[in-house]
């Protein structure tokens, strides 16, 4: 279904028909209290609502809370059944505008809109839509340049795109397609290049370099301008085959310690690479960098380590770094804080804690009286030592009342001690819980010739709960769990002081989870079993009638904790590829200078004036030899099936002819990203795949053909086009016509 179908349509989703539904049913009671036309026109807006006529039966509810008098009961169901279904449609839109339907997306935003002229969120949708489709117009005419050779701009608008919206997808494609690229063509003047493509060789000895820069200069038409403080007396010596002009510019500038600055396609100014001269022609670039995630003061340290750079502000206010330094250094920072300024981790760690404790007394069977008191009569005769005279009757014994006593009693208890909290927590955080309730403990202090005085402190009791995450990249998450439950036991007064004797069980562990893996620990901390017995010496020991004369006072007590925690991985780091973190960064002297590398071919369609003749160098010295072009490039072959069907893989075959002279060259596939997509590692970046050919140089025998594999995205029958560039070749090459092949249904 395509977006014009869906919004010819009523828009109702089933989850929003069920949330209106519970919410007409929990305000109707409310609506009871109005007026009987008013109620019978709020029931029909509601009627219009249930059948898809929202926007009418809004507006025939809030006509009808409005009419006086205002019923603030009718006023209020209201509101709550509009701010229902404006948050349906800004939901709906959001969803739209994540999945690319830009035109869905508004006009979900432009519905809430009408609904409610007052929403925000409304407002910020339709802007952020419109961001979304100059972001969407910038990266089309960014793959468009990179496509066409011009990596510089392609990266420029990409980098300006993803410095508002980091998370455009096809803009970190056309990044990550121009870095690739830059590592095969290097970063290069195009216009130079071109200009100066054309391979010769040289063999120079001892040679002044103004004469070196004349022989590049009549090859290449480039014009050099050399700096006053060059020697001129100073000679150098090179020997190289078949290489491009542009080629050996870079390796003479380097070998002499000399700097070129480009002022036009064909021009150049030539000046001793020293710092007074850097400072004189050396152009430096401004760049701010507003960072989402990385601190400020870190980022400004790294820049200054590894790129060198001494002009840095930091604005910790904004989160804000600027540099000044040269296009190279900028570039460089740019790779650097892009691998630094990723979001922090975090997870949702759901946890449920539970403390099982049970006991069971039992006190059954007859208690005989322990001990038999007796005492001497009040008068009595006595001798004239003072003893005292014993007669009969003269000891009196006496016994407990009642004299037997029988008991019956079992008493059970359990107590259940249940916490689940789920708590949000950033990578390597501490979270803390604590459930249950602070004691006041108050102390008295009594000081000489000052007085008496109370402090009061406070006794945490119950659940205490620390937890510290760390998120790996692999969606695992190590936590460290601290689990502490206490409960007061009794109380003590002590010397007009209170204090409490307290129960305390606690854990202490390390765990490493998956993502949504749940982990139990549990134990039995305490098992307390106890038996009492009390009996009649002698009779209790007979058989049977022996518990007549005896008593069993039995406890058995248990307490168990069990401590289920479950990690949910809700943002990670993603994981850079290759390209993001391994880039070239220059020499010491000039951070983010591209590396010096001679390339091994070109496949330029445009050539030098001068391509197919031999040079002739006025005044060069002998040995001075120019070696023309091929007259033809290398002609590619594609052998491609006519059709496919949706869902299937299939496969592109491309070649190179025999030859005396062997090629290696790459070749990219241009297709639309919504219709195919590459199998195996052949990507090359948003839309594109790369594949290398080569032949053996041996005339008659063919070289063997490169495979790539695509397989069909496409939803629908269609027709797609899979055009060819040559990305670089050591030999000219011309890349083969673009196919056209039929997706149709099998």
């Amino acid at each position: 279904m395509n977006p014009s179908d869906r919004a010819a349509r009523p828009f109702f989703p089933p989850h929003a028909r069920d949330a209106w539904h519970w919410t007409a049913l929990a305000v109707l009671p409310l609506l009871a209290a109005c007026a009987t036309p008013r109620q019978a026109e709020i029931q029909t807006a509601q009627q219009l609502i249930s059948s898809g006529q929202i926007e009418e039966g809004l507006a025939r509810m809030e006509r009808a809370a409005r009419t006086p008098p205002l019923d603030p009961n009718a006023y209020s169901s209201f509101m709550l059944q509009r701010d229902s279904i404006v948050g349906v449609y800004l939901r709906d839109g959001d969803s739209a505008r994540q999945a690319g339907d830009l035109d869905l997306a508004e006009q979900r935003y432009r519905t809430a809109l009408r609904i409610d002229p007052g929403s925000a969120v409304a407002q910020g949708g339709i802007q952020a839509l419109q961001a979304d489709r100059a972001h969407r117009r910038t990266v089309a005419e960014a793959e468009r340049l990179m496509a066409t050779g011009d990596l510089d701009t392609a990266d420029r608008l990409a980098r300006e795109v993803l410095a508002q919206d980091s998370r455009q997808r096809n803009a970190q494609a056309v990044v990550r397609g121009v870095t690739e690229r830059r590592k095969v063509l290097a970063q290069k003047e195009p216009q130079l290049r071109v200009a100066m493509g054309r391979r010769i060789s040289l063999e120079l000895r001892e040679v002044p370099l103004a004469t070196i820069f004349e022989i590049l200069s009549t090859n290449g038409g480039v014009n050099f301008v050399l700096d006053k403080d060059i020697k001129s007396d100073q000679r150098t010596t090179i020997f190289v085959r078949d290489t491009s002009l542009y080629d050996i510019l870079g390796v003479l500038l380097q070998t002499n310690q000399l700097e070129r600055k480009v002022l036009n396609d064909n021009t150049l100014i030539i000046y001793p690479n020293s710092p007074a001269k850097q400072r004189e022609y050396q152009e430096l670039v401004m760049r701010s960098f507003y960072l989402a995630n990385a601190d400020a003061k870190q980022t400004a340290a790294m820049i200054r380590a590894l790129v060198k750079t001494r002009d840095l502000f930091v604005d910790e206010r904004l989160n804000l770094v600027i540099m000044r330094d040269t296009p190279e250094a900028i570039r460089l920072a740019e790779q650097l804080v892009a691998t630094q300024d990723l979001g922090e981790p975090e997870v949702m760690l759901e946890l449920e804690v539970l403390e099982v404790a049970s006991s069971v007394v039992q006190d059954i069977g007859m208690r005989y009286p322990e001990q038999i008191v007796g005492r001497l009569p009040g008068t009595g005769g006595s001798t004239a030592d003072g003893l005292v005279q014993l007669g009969q009757g003269g000891l009196r014994a006496f016994t407990a009342n009642p004299l037997l006593i029988l008991n019956l009693k079992q008493t059970d208890g359990s107590a259940n001690l249940l916490a689940n909290p789920r708590i949000r927590v950033r990578n390597r955080e501490k979270a803390k819980v604590h459930i249950g309730e602070k004691v006041p403990v108050i102390t008295t202090t009594s000081t000489a010739n000052v007085g008496v005085s109370s402090a009061v402190s406070y006794l945490e009791t119950g659940l205490k709960l620390d937890v510290e995450p760390n998120v790996y990249l692999e969606d695992e998450v190590a936590i460290k769990v601290q689990l502490e439950v206490s409960n007061i036991l009794s109380q003590l007064n002590i010397s007009g002081t209170v204090a409490y004797r307290l129960g305390t069980r606690n854990a202490s562990t390390t765990l490493r989870l998956r993502d949504g893996e749940t982990q139990v620990l549990a134990g039995l901390i305490n098992n307390e079993d106890r038996q009492s017995i009390a009996k009649l010496p002698g009779a209790a020991e007979f058989p049977v009638l022996g518990r007549l004369f005896r008593n069993n006072d039995t406890s058995v007590t248990k307490t168990e904790i069990v401590l289920l925690v479950t990690p949910r991985v809700l943002r990670n780091v993603r994981r850079p590829d290759t390209v993001e973190t391994q880039f070239a960064s220059g020499t010491e002297a000039m951070p983010g200078r591209v590396p010096l590398r001679f390339a091994d071919g070109t496949s330029m369609t445009m050539r030098s004036p001068l391509a197919g003749a031999t040079a002739a160098i006025a005044g060069a010295p002998a040995g001075a030899v120019a070696v023309p072009a091929p007259d033809a490039p290398a002609a590619l072959s594609v052998q491609a099936p006519s059709q496919v069907g949706i869902g299937e893989e299939f496969s592109l075959q491309l070649s190179l002819p025999g030859g005396n002279t062997a090629i290696t060259t790459r070749v990219e596939l241009r297709y639309d990203p919504a219709l195919f997509a590459p199998v195996g590692g052949a990507e090359g970046g948003a839309g594109r795949a790369g594949v290398e050919l080569s032949s053996s140089g041996v005339a008659g025998v063919a070289a063997p053909p490169a495979s790539v594999r695509l397989r069909v995205l496409a939803k629908a029958p269609t027709t797609a086009e899979i055009g060819f560039d040559v990305v670089s070749s050591n030999m000219p090459a011309q890349a083969p016509p673009a196919v056209s092949i039929g997706i149709v249904a099998r």
